[in-house]
C-alpha cells in the first residue's frame, strides 16, 4: 500500500472523521494505485500535526459534478466549480473507503522523514 501525506484544513478533517464527508476533492491525484490503494496521512493545517489516516481504494477524475459528488465531499456546488477552475481545469475524487482518527499529538511530519507539510499531497517514503 502506498503512503502518501496531506495537508488538509481542521473543518475538512473533522468532517471526514465523522464520516460525513467520503469524497476528497483535489486537483491531481496519483497516476495510478497497485491494487492495494493508499494509506493517507492527514495533516491538519491548523493544528500543524497529523491527526489521522484515511484509506483510499480509487482516485478517479470528474467530469461531470454531480449532486451525490456535492454530498459526498460536503461542499457547494460553487465552491467546487471555483477550485476546480483554479487548477488546470481537472478534479479528481478520492474515495474514502476507512478512517482512524489519532488526535493532536499522535504524529508530526518529522516522524515520517518530511521536512514540512506539503502544499496538498506527496508521496511518504
Amino acid at each position: 500500500m502506498k503512503e502518501i501525506l496531506m495537508s488538509i484544513h481542521h473543518k475538512w478533517a473533522e468532517l471526514i472523521y465523522s464520516g460525513e464527508k467520503t469524497l476528497e476533492l483535489r486537483k491531481t491525484a496519483p497516476k495510478a494505485l497497485d491494487g492495494d490503494g493508499l494509506k493517507v496521512y492527514l495533516y491538519d493545517t491548523d493544528l500543524k500535526s497529523i491527526t489521522g489516516v484515511i484509506y483510499v481504494n480509487f482516485c478517479h477524475e470528474i467530469t461531470e459534478i454531480t449532486p451525490k459528488i456535492v454530498e459526498n465531499s460536503c461542499v457547494s456546488l460553487d465552491e467546487i466549480e471555483k477550485y476546480k477552475a483554479k487548477g488546470r481545469g481537472k478534479l479528481y475524487g478520492w474515495e474514502i473507503c476507512g478512517v482512524d482518527e489519532y488526535g493532536p499529538d499522535w504524529l508530526y511530519p518529522e516522524d515520517l522523514h518530511i521536512k514540512r507539510a506539503p502544499q496538498s499531497w506527496q508521496f511518504v517514503r
